[in-house]
């Protein structure tokens, strides 16, 4: 599957999971806060319960990002080729984007990793609806299905980050990819 852009295209993209691995993160920090071993590959879903917690992975980011944001957050790593692809896009002018579900008093850190790993874009969206098919954007780079599939039925452009708790058949004509590579092919 190809994406048919328009020229100077709006491309609005996430952060966790699309541009960063936040799962590996998540996994020292249940560890290293409660004692439990969990592996990337068991988080299914956003709700997966972490045994030993009392919570869910939803509710242990929020924790992260609320009592330990910097050590959080700028720990981790980019997708490989992260960089490489958004200045491949931007390039070929296109308009990029940061949009993000990170509450507002973490949008300071994003931006500090997004500099330090020389990650390149024109905007950064500070607030971000519940419907990411609501904000103005010609396609929405995303790892979570819903999201893809809310800016799909809005009639935009969607591309979904394949991680193990999306689902591709959740956001049925959405452009599905493994890597970032991946998605600069399939954009002309």
């Amino acid at each position: 599957m190809t994406l048919d852009l328009p020229d100077s295209a709006r491309v609005l993209v996430d952060v966790d999971g699309t541009l960063c691995a936040n799962l590996p993160r998540l996994v020292e920090y249940v560890d290293a806060e409660h004692g439990v071993g969990i592996t990337t590959d068991e988080v299914t879903e956003w709700s997966y319960p972490v045994d030993g917690t009392g919570k869910h992975v939803g509710q242990l980011i929020d924790d992260a990002m609320a009592h330990r944001r910097e050590w959080f957050l700028l720990g981790m790593d980019p997708i490989p080729g992260a960089d490489e692809a958004m200045r491949s896009l931007s390039e070929a002018g296109h308009d990029l984007h940061i949009a993000t579900h990170r509450p507002s008093e973490t949008h300071e850190v994003t931006e500090q990793w997004l500099a330090e790993h020389d990650i390149p874009y024109d905007a950064y969206e500070y607030d971000v609806p519940a419907n990411k098919g609501c904000l103005d954007g010609d396609l929405l780079v995303d790892d979570y299905h819903r999201n893809v599939g809310d800016t799909l039925a809005e009639g935009k452009a969607g591309a979904l980050f394949r991680q193990p708790y999306s689902d591709p058949a959740a956001c049925e004509g959405a452009l599905v990819v493994d890597s970032w590579a991946d998605l600069v092919a399939a954009v002309r």
